[in-house]
């Protein structure tokens, strides 16, 4: 038991956080018959099925598009921002972040009617942020976000509760709890007070809820407000949509924390399988869930499958992430793991990466890192 008390706690946050991005698409599609909004709608028709790459490829020819023909400010930064969004949700996070910047200037500076997206497209900046650890920028991004969503959304309730999820999200990061638990029950509220209550709404607004009652130690509410999260979306997009990932993930980590190994390796099983059919196995995200389901199968004394699936992991995370943090941490539970079976030898080897990796990246900056900052 006192290693599964090792169960890293950031993790489970930034899942929570994850399964905000992958429920908002730009709303206030106006009517018109050209081809690159017509390319918008069928993207946010797949987006809204779990069709992620045909969502990227359907906007990247709409954005296209609108390169060559004359069209609103506001039609191009809806485009824009609609790109961006998935990219988001997929983890392209430079891209997702050029684009909102680009329909963010594009609205500030015009005089269409297009301003009401400024909110939401400041929100979604703000996730990028929060997402490449860039809290105090995402926090001031998400602010500004909420006092023009007050101006341009007040009568749209269900805008307004996923700025107010959004914000609660950084106040969960930076462990104001009581200031985190305020929004997120606002969130709720606005979205029952919304004409038109769309349930699918609640799902990320209830497991960020649930995270926040995890860090307090409050297992049965983090149980049950995820598994209502986890209803909701298998009720309103189906059983194997890949908006279940981030809650299934969360509820294989809430399970592993209380030692209930079984029901672990059922939810972190159903995750790897949804996240293999939605974004394929070279992939970070689907790689960082074989890890997870290896690492719990290793506690179960299953080491033929445990060995396997950590193999698959590494060699997919070293070639898609490099030396990375998180090819780090998988080398960790690697080495665990062959220590576990006595490979002491490969295990010492296993280590010896990590920490190589570790210590690089504590005085190495990266050329990115300077652009970020």
């Amino acid at each position: 038991m006192t290693e599964k008390s090792n169960v890293k706690l950031p993790r489970v946050v930034n899942h929570a956080i994850l399964a905000i991005l992958l429920f908002h698409a730009t709303a206030f599609a106006e009517e018109s018959g050209d081809l690159a909004h017509q390319l918008r709608l069928a993207a946010r028709r797949t987006f809204t099925n779990g069709q992620y790459k045909k969502t990227e490829d359907y906007l990247r020819q709409a954005a296209a598009e609108v390169e060559h023909v004359e069209t609103t400010d506001k039609e191009r930064a809806l485009i824009l921002g609609d790109l961006a969004n998935v990219l988001l949700t997929t983890g392209k996070y430079d891209e997702a972040e050029a684009l909102l910047n680009r329909a963010i200037a594009i609205l500030k500076s015009s005089s269409s009617d297009g301003r009401n997206q400024i909110p939401l497209l400041l929100g979604n900046l703000g996730k990028v942020y929060l997402q490449t650890g860039r809290v105090d920028r995402s926090e001031a991004v998400l602010r500004e976000s909420l006092e023009m969503g007050k101006k341009y959304l007040a009568h749209e309730p269900m805008y307004l509760s996923e700025l107010h999820n959004n914000i609660g999200v950084v106040h969960l990061a930076t462990r104001k709890l009581k200031q985190a638990e305020r929004d997120f029950k606002t969130a709720l509220s606005l979205i029952d007070a919304a004409a038109s209550v769309n349930e699918a709404r609640k799902a990320p607004v209830l497991a960020n809820l649930s995270t926040l009652y995890f860090i307090g130690e409050k297992w049965n509410l983090a149980e049950e407000t995820l598994l209502r999260s986890i209803e909701i979306v298998e009720r309103s997009l189906g059983p194997s949509h890949p908006n279940l990932c981030p809650l299934l993930d969360n509820l294989g980590h809430l399970y592993f924390k209380l030692g209930d190994l079984p029901r672990a390796e059922l939810a972190l099983r159903r995750e790897l399988e949804i996240r293999k059919t939605a974004f394929g196995t070279e992939n970070k995200s689907t790689a960082t869930a074989t890890a997870s389901l290896a690492n719990v199968l290793s506690f179960q004394e299953k080491y033929d499958e445990a060995g396997k699936l950590f193999s698959e992991a590494l060699k997919t995370q070293e070639r898609i992430l490099g030396r990375s943090p998180e090819v780090a941490e998988t080398l960790d539970l690697f080495s665990i793991f062959l220590r576990r079976t006595n490979a002491d030898d490969l295990a010492g080897d296993m280590a010896s990466r990590a920490e190589s990796i570790r210590l690089e990246a504590g005085y190495t900056v990266s050329l990115e890192e300077l652009r970020r900052r």
